[in-house]
């Protein structure tokens, strides 16, 4: 019996199609290590810190205006309006702005990691001690002995 379909070998359809996606995923892989090797190690290499400082008068209105913060930090812990929580909370954000407006650094939004990273100690020193009663439900540590710390590096800081 004789059909009027007739079909054709599987080799018989145009070639070009797969020549172009062989051309196509050549182009992709070379592009692919192109780019990698170029930049590659741009993306390895920590960025490096800019540390601008802040000098004479002006520093020492940052530190006048961040000390009136832990003032009343600590007026609002002493009131009870705050929880210990909180004020910790607010310690850090305030020890970070201080070293924000100082440094030009901004480790307001850092993380713990990122800040150790800067080599600022006693910034890296102070977040850690925030940390537990920051997050943590109940806490024992002593808020006056890291209210006197947090001032006390504001005072000094050069």
């Amino acid at each position: 019996m004789k059909t009027s379909v007739e079909l054709q070998d599987t080799f018989s359809y145009m070639a070009i199609w797969i020549i172009l996606a062989l051309v196509l995923l050549a182009a992709v892989i070379f592009l692919q290590i192109f780019f990698r090797k170029k930049f590659g190690d741009r993306l390895k290499r920590p960025k490096k810190i800019r540390l601008k400082k802040a000098k004479g008068k002006n520093l020492a209105e940052i530190k006048t205006k961040y000390l009136g913060q832990m003032g009343m930090i600590e007026n609002e812990l002493r009131s009870g309006s705050i929880t210990i929580r909180k004020a910790y909370n607010k310690m850090s954000t305030c020890i970070r702005g201080f070293v924000f407006e100082a440094t030009g650094i901004p480790v307001d939004k850092y993380t713990l990691a990122e800040i150790r990273q800067v080599g600022i100690p006693a910034l890296t020193q102070l977040v850690e001690e925030y940390y537990e009663p920051e997050f943590a439900r109940f806490t024992y540590a002593d808020i006056n002995q890291s209210l006197f710390k947090t001032k006390k590096v504001l005072e000094l800081w050069q």
